[in-house]
């Protein structure tokens, strides 16, 4: 039975859109992809300080452009710009409502205002025996998601999941059998991460405060848990000179993200453009 998904990815300027059929077996086709242009900084105006004339027109552009697609289930990716992350370790015979206590506990020790927030917690796994397990928990401002719910309400779409552009982007992994590193770079975060076997084993995330050489600034994780393993680039921040400083610094096969060969694309000739919509739209669809 064919599934269909409606996707947003929201990204500083822009609001990029795609639909996605899932196949028998293990294949994708991207049917439609549309941009959404704006001049403002979505982030910093939009779901940060919610100028109100901005989500009006947002608001606009969404709903006309939501309404000629008649798939109802909607995913939403958010980058990690201006999210806060912590690690921490937790007992794994937790059952569900004393680990969500522990997170609650977490969030207060780290945040300045844990009500202000809502928390994912993302399993990192080694491999290695414990009793304790580790994750990355990543800490969204709530005004984000108010914000969003906002603007998507007179589109009539069905919300089935809103989630981060680094772990989205995990779901579009070429060989799920061989370690691979993910540096995702953006003008305000740098982010790293290695799966295997569709585990997440490690994953680092930097805010940059001011202009830094982002290649620079994370080679020493990357050389520290990547460890000659293939590595993708994405995000908005990702030139050809990056590229070539990271694999000559590595010593190790460097490359832009792309697709998997299971996805047919109809609807767009720029698939590394949509690639975090594509990869919600692929985790909702494994979810939901």
């Amino acid at each position: 039975m064919t599934k269909s998904q409606l996707s947003l990815s929201f990204e500083k300027h822009s609001i990029l859109l795609v639909l996605v059929n899932q196949g028998d077996g293990s294949w994708y086709n991207v049917q439609q992809s549309v941009e959404l242009k704006f001049d403002d900084d979505l982030y910093a105006n939009l779901l940060d300080k919610g100028h109100t004339a901005l989500m009006t027109h947002v608001s606009q552009k969404l709903s006309e452009t939501l309404a000629r697609v008649s798939t109802s289930r909607l995913s939403v990716c958010l980058n990690l710009s201006g999210a806060k992350c912590v690690t921490v370790q937790l007992d794994r015979a937790l059952d569900a409502e004393a680990f969500n206590q522990e997170c609650k506990r977490e969030a207060e020790l780290f945040l300045r205002d844990p009500s202000e927030y809502i928390w994912q917690p993302i399993q990192l796994s080694d491999g290695q025996p414990s009793e304790f397990d580790n994750y990355l928990l990543v800490f969204l401002p709530k005004r984000y998601l108010t914000r969003l719910r906002m603007m998507l309400l007179a589109s009539r779409k069905d919300i089935n999941l809103v989630d981060v552009s680094h772990i989205s982007l995990q779901h579009l992994q070429m060989n799920p059998q061989m370690k691979h590193a993910l540096l995702e770079i953006e003008r305000d975060y740098v982010s790293l991460s290695t799966v295997m076997s569709t585990q997440i084993e490690a994953m680092k995330y930097w805010p940059l405060e001011v202009e830094t050489d982002v290649a620079y600034f994370a080679l020493s994780e990357i050389k520290k848990i990547a460890k000659g393993c293939p590595v993708s680039l994405v995000g908005s921040s990702v030139t050809d000179e990056i590229i070539g400083f990271v694999s000559s610094a590595l010593k190790t096969p460097v490359q832009r993200a792309t697709l998997p060969p299971n996805f047919v694309l109809s609807g767009t000739d720029k698939p590394e453009k949509y690639l975090k919509a594509i990869g919600c739209a692929v985790k909702a669809m494994s979810y939901f």
